[in-house]
């Protein structure tokens, strides 16, 4: 079961009250890790602006600490997974109390996007290129018109010159062979050609300059979000727990479920004293 619960005896209430704690502690606590500073940026086209990050080293350094400080809590390590431009760092980590097992969630989610350094090489690598795709158009008309005379050459010499598409068509699909030699005819031709793979090697070379100098900015709302803003994609710190009952000791077998009249005040104190003190740890490390 996810806290909070909606149930109204002690063992729900202490269990809300200790992850409202965890929760004022965690965002309190990681937004001075998320702290955003400007950054000067070129865009494609040359303009340079000015766009927000945070240092993704600082959030990482976050939950070292956090794990430094753990005691009695199995972690995950800081884990990363991103889907396109958005990102998602999160540590996880568990406990078993008693017959209870608990589960934790600590994360981050955000977009990265994608810009160039302030550099007069992204202007100058942008302009080749454009003169790379000019000279490239008036070279592929050039070898269309020698392929176009070269394949009407070549069905001449076979007869074919004079067939309607149709029946030209049908012949190319029953005679592959006419086909492979056509193919092969037009790869000789290609190589009258050079320059088209020079342009391609000049294409390459810039685009590999220009993908050095891109950087990656991180964008996020340092607000909360709950476990299915983080599954729909939406920016933001989440952190969520779960409760479960441990079936049988031997196998770890679990169920979701958990009768919360039925914990007793002892173990309710037990579980409700590890969470306090988890936000307590929360808020010591944001006073280092």
């Amino acid at each position: 079961m996810r806290i909070p619960f909606k149930a109204n005896d002690y063992f729900a209430k202490e269990m809300n009250s200790a992850f409202k704690h965890i929760q004022d502690a965690y965002i309190g606590c990681v937004k001075l890790y998320l702290e955003k500073r400007e950054v000067p940026v070129m865009l494609g086209d040359g303009t340079v602006s000015q766009s927000t990050t945070f240092e993704l080293p600082k959030i990482i350094a976050f939950y070292e600490k956090l794990i430094d400080s753990l005691d009695g809590w199995v972690n995950s390590g800081i884990s990363k997974s991103n889907t396109e431009d958005l990102h998602r760092v999160y540590l996880q980590i568990s406990q078993q109390i008693d017959k209870y097992y608990i589960y934790g969630y600590f994360g981050v989610q955000f977009h990265a996007l994608p810009y160039y350094r302030i550099n007069r090489r992204v202007i100058e690598a942008q302009k080749e290129l454009s003169h790379i795709a000019e000279e490239a158009a008036k070279v592929f008309s050039s070898l269309a018109d020698s392929g176009d005379s070269m394949v009407q050459h070549e069905l001449q010499k076979m007869g074919y010159n004079e067939l309607e598409f149709e029946e030209l068509f049908i012949k190319l699909f029953e005679d592959q062979e006419l086909v492979h030699g056509l193919e092969r005819k037009a790869q000789n031709l290609e190589k009258q050609f050079p320059e088209l793979e020079q342009l391609h090697t000049r294409k390459n070379r810039l685009f590999a300059e220009l993908n050095d100098l891109l950087i990656e900015l991180y964008q996020i709302s340092p607000v909360l979000i709950d476990y299915n803003g983080l599954m729909q994609g939406e920016e933001g710190v989440v952190t969520y727990f779960d409760i479960e009952t441990i079936r049988n000791q031997k196998t770890s077998r679990r169920d979701s479920y958990v009768n919360t009249e039925r914990v007793t005040d002892h173990l309710t104190n037990r579980i409700a004293n590890e969470l306090n003190e988890l936000a307590n740890k929360l808020n010591k490390i944001a006073t280092i």
